[in-house]
């Protein structure tokens, strides 16, 4: 659910020529339609919506001369009036902010968001606008570059015809043609209209820097729901705190004569006042004032206070100086306080804080510390002094982490806790020697052999301890020793004890490129297979480090496969049903063969060096059942030469 917060004294819907407020113009992106026609005599070229239910559009004073038309608004976008100053977008890009319930209306937006340039801290926006067919409800939230949004402002702003209080008026509208004449309307009534909506920051945002404006339609104001809101600018007044000088009066020993007056700059102006004193005083400047401590509450314009405190101190005829020696300390050591009376003696002295009555004391402060004192005479005068004991905080000794790299290579050191503003000195000894780098990262020499580095925090006077960080080289993983295991007639396993530490393996085959084992990225095998024609296969592995110097040498092996085996048939039915048609040897590992065949009287009858084998005939006639032998000489795939001889049987 949206917090929303109306506001009667932050937002003001503005007759704003009656303010003498001072408002900038702020650069802003996020307009969703070119409402304005510039140049040429085309309208609906040089813009891309109307503004309103009958398509009306304001133009400048060049499209107005060309088109021999009467007013129109600045060519170059700047609105001025008093201390208001507000500059359009680009005429030639969009340049309003087009928004309707729910964007409802063509070209228009729900809710639209108007981006900063550059986000500042604002003590009041100031937005151009008005609102077509009556008015219009919007939603204003502001948000901040911390990720914060404020609550939801809800303004109205009114029709820009017939409106009251406008900021601007009298710049005639056009209807949105493709071509003149055009009929210049409303400058009998000053009309269109243009109005602003001022709007100030909550107090305790007032500090932060606006990222961007949303705006959303809430409510439209014609009966047929088709009001339109049209942005068409942003200002505002720069955020600036309220400070205060102050010229304070002593009031003499037991009267009520002392007084403070106060100079306040910044702020929203007017400023009111308001001091802590019975009755209240509502002046710059409080009177007849006893000793004592005052308070005056600066209110601005928006309603936001800041609170000034100031002493009165008692005159007397004796000076008193509050010192300390030295006024500028580390945090953890000591500095002595002192109260040094001039034309006289004292009675008494306390300081604080502490309540401490002696004349010179030794403090150990934790933060900068204002230490007042106050000296009572002989007369019961009291005489304040004050004095500021400014403590340097002494810097925690910096975080870096050791760091292993690959052998004579550099190494960039970085502060784990670096913390501005302080200042990081690197040096190559535990104490003294020169300063060797300076900043929160220290890149080093190349480093061959384990080396330390020593770096200290420096806050103004103060450094802290130097820590020590030492940069060691990388080595090597183990070289995997591999050894081939099982051993087929196509394929082999190579394996690898594991190597400690590897974070995981790559292997080449026959010098090719290194691919994952099969057995995985962490597997310690790896199979070759598929083998059609190697007498050998070799493998390299190498075990991997977290980094690529930290790769092992490859480890080396061979293996040969062994041969396939050799099949051949003892009896064939060459009858053409496809089954057992030739005689020949098999075998996967076969290259190529020389075969002979001889009948029963021991005539060759049938000789190939081909793999298709003998069909059962000769010169072309079918040989009748019977035994048949044969002599084959095979060739392996490996070069390897079989010879087989034996005995066939032709079945018909």
């Amino acid at each position: 659910m949206k917090r929303v917060l109306i506001v009667a004294s932050m937002l003001v819907i503005c007759a704003c020529r009656l303010y003498a407020q001072t408002y900038t113009p702020i650069a802003v992106t996020g307009f969703n339609n070119d409402g304005v026609a510039e140049t040429g005599t085309n309208a609906e070229a040089v813009t891309t919506t109307g503004l309103d239910i009958q398509q009306k559009i304001l133009y400048t004073f060049d499209f107005a001369a060309t088109n021999g038309l009467q007013a129109g608004i600045p060519n170059d976008g700047l609105f001025t009036t008093g201390l208001r100053t507000y500059q359009m977008a680009d005429y030639a890009d969009s340049n309003v902010l087009y928004l309707s319930k729910l964007g409802g209306v063509t070209n228009t937006l729900g809710t639209g968001t108007l981006t900063f340039t550059t986000p500042a801290a604002y003590s009041k926006i100031s937005l151009l606008c008005f609102s077509t067919e009556q008015n219009s409800t919007l939603g204003i939230t502001f948000n901040y570059t911390d990720g914060t949004t404020s609550a939801q402002v809800v303004a109205s702003i009114l029709d820009w015809f017939g409106g009251i209080n406008p900021v601007f008026d009298s710049y005639g509208r056009i209807q949105r043609l493709p071509s003149g004449p055009y009929n210049v309307e409303g400058l009998s009534s000053n009309d269109p209209r243009i109005y602003c909506i001022d709007i100030a920051p909550a107090c305790e945002n007032q500090s932060k820097s606006i990222a961007s404006i949303t705006i959303e339609y809430l409510v439209s104001g014609a009966p047929s729901g088709v009001s339109r809101a049209v942005f068409l600018a942003v200002s505002g007044q720069a955020y600036v705190p309220v400070t205060v000088a102050s010229d304070v009066t002593k009031a003499t020993c037991g009267n009520n004569d002392g007084s403070i007056a106060i100079t306040a700059t910044g702020g929203a102006f007017p400023l009111t006042y308001s001091w802590n004193t019975t009755p209240v005083q509502t002046t710059e400047t409080a009177t007849d004032l006893p000793t004592g401590s005052y308070t005056c509450t600066v209110t601005d314009a928006n309603g936001c206070p800041w609170d000034f405190t100031t002493d009165v101190s008692e005159e007397s005829m004796i000076l008193l100086k509050a010192l300390a020696k030295p006024d500028n300390i580390c945090s953890g050591t000591t500095t002595k306080l002192y109260a040094i009376p001039t034309g006289g003696s004292m009675r008494s002295y306390t300081w604080e804080p502490g309540n401490v009555t002696d004349s010179s004391f030794t403090v150990t402060p934790d933060t900068t510390t204002t230490f007042k004192l106050i000296g009572e005479d002989q007369n019961g005068c009291h005489v304040i002094d004050s004095i500021k004991v400014t403590v340097t905080k002494k810097p925690a000794a910096p975080l870096v982490s050791a760091q292993s790299i690959c052998p004579d290579s550099t190494a960039v050191l970085k502060i784990d806790n670096a913390t501005t503003p302080f200042i990081y000195n690197w040096y190559t000894y535990p104490s003294g020697g020169d300063v060797e780098g300076q900043g929160n990262t220290y890149t080093t020499p190349a480093v061959s052999t384990a080396t330390t580095w020593y770096v200290e925090a420096v806050n103004g006077p103060c450094s802290s301890d130097r820590t020590a960080v030492t940069v060691t080289p990388f080595e090597r993983a183990v070289t995997p020793v591999v050894k081939a295991g099982a051993i087929t007639t196509s394929g082999v396993t190579f394996t690898w004890d594991p190597v400690p530490g590897a974070t995981g393996y790559i292997v080449s085959v026959d010098g090719g490129a290194y691919i994952t084992p099969s057995s995985g990225n962490n597997g310690t095998s790896h199979v070759v297979s598929g083998i059609t024609n190697q007498e050998s296969i070799s493998i390299k592995v190498i075990a991997l480090g977290p980094i690529s110097c930290q790769n092992s040498l490859p480890g080396l092996a061979a293996a040969k496969p062994k041969p396939g085996e050799i099949f051949i048939p003892n009896a064939f039915t060459p009858n053409g049903d496809g089954k057992n048609d030739y005689f020949k040897p098999e075998g996967t590992t076969i290259s190529a063969i020389d075969m002979k065949v001889f009948n029963q009287w021991g005539e060759l009858i049938y000789q190939t060096n081909q793999l298709t084998g003998w069909n059962g005939t000769y010169n072309g006639k079918l040989q009748p059942t019977g035994v048949y032998t044969y002599t084959v000489r095979i060739t392996l795939n490996n070069k390897t030469q079989l010879t087989r001889k034996g005995a066939i049987n032709l079945l018909r």
